[in-house]
C-alpha cells in the first residue's frame, strides 16, 4: 500500500553488491522477491538473478519489468527443488524469513544450503527480536503520502503486526523473530558460518537492540 523509496532501494542494492562482489558471487537467488525491485537493480549491475515468489501477481509484474540477466519464478521458499541451478548467493530481504514455526524455518535454511555452492553466501534482512520486545503498542505515521496506523505486539517470540491504511485497507503479519545470536546458532546447525551482523545496511554499524532491523551475512560451509 505504501510507495517504496527508490533511493532506499538503491542503498540496499549497494550493500548487497559490497557483500557479493562480482565475479565471485555473480549468480544470485532472490527469495520472496516481490515485484523484483532489488533483483532488477542487481541485474542492472551485471548479476545473473533468479527471483522467486509465491504471489502470482507480484511475479507477473516483476517479469513485465525484467531485462537481461533477470528472470522470475512462481514458487515457495519452503521447496526450492524446482529452482534450476546452483547459486553463488541467496538473499531474503524485508523480513521475509521467519513466517513459519521453528522447525519449518530451519527447513528453509536447509533448502537454501542445498541451492548454494560451497563458499556461497546467504544474506538475511530481518527484524531484531529484542528491539521489538522493547517497542510494542500503537503508532501512526505517514509513508508515501499515506497515513498508516500500526499496532504491534510480541506473543512469546513471535511478532504480530496490524497495519491500517484507512478506507478499509489493511494488512496483518506474523513472524518468528530472532536475536543475532539465535540466528547464528540456527544457521550454524544447518551448515552456515556467520560473517557479519549489522544494521542500516551499513557493515560499520553492528546489529543491536537499539535498531529494529538487522542484516546478517553467512557463508555456506562445504
Amino acid at each position: 500500500m505504501t510507495t517504496l523509496d527508490p533511493v532506499q532501494t538503491e542503498r540496499k542494492t549497494d550493500f548487497l553488491a559490497r557483500q557479493l562482489p562480482r565475479p565471485e558471487y555473480s549468480r544470485v537467488l532472490d527469495l520472496c522477491c516481490g515485484t523484483g525491485r532489488h533483483a532488477h537493480r542487481l541485474a542492472g549491475r551485471g548479476y545473473q538473478v533468479v527471483g522467486l515468489d509465491r504471489d502470482a501477481t507480484a511475479v507477473q509484474e516483476a517479469r513485465a519489468q525484467a531485462g537481461a540477466g533477470c528472470r522470475f519464478l512462481l514458487g515457495d521458499l519452503r521447496d526450492l527443488g524446482g529452482v534450476p541451478g546452483v547459486f553463488d548467493a541467496v538473499v531474503i530481504l524485508w523480513q521475509s524469513f521467519g513466517y513459519f514455526d521453528d522447525a519449518t524455518n530451519a527447513a528453509v535454511l536447509r533448502e537454501i544450503h542445498a541451492k548454494l555452492r560451497p563458499g556461497g553466501r546467504l544474506i538475511l534482512d530481518v527484524y531484531h527480536r529484542e528491539a521489538f520486545e522493547r517497542h510494542q503498542g500503537r503508532r501512526t505515521f505517514e509513508r508515501g503520502g499515506v497515513q498508516i496506523t500500526e499496532h504491534r505486539r510480541m506473543d512469546g517470540r513471535r511478532l504480530h503486526v496490524e497495519l491500517d491504511y484507512g478506507e478499509g485497507a489493511s494488512d496483518v503479519f506474523d513472524w518468528r523473530l530472532y536475536s543475532p545470536e539465535e540466528l547464528n546458532a540456527l544457521a550454524g546447525a544447518r551448515g552456515f558460518a556467520p560473517l557479519l551482523a549489522c544494521t542500516g545496511f551499513d557493515q560499520a554499524r553492528p546489529a543491536s537492540p537499539g535498531a529494529p532491523r538487522m542484516q546478517l551475512v553467512f557463508s555456506r560451509e562445504a
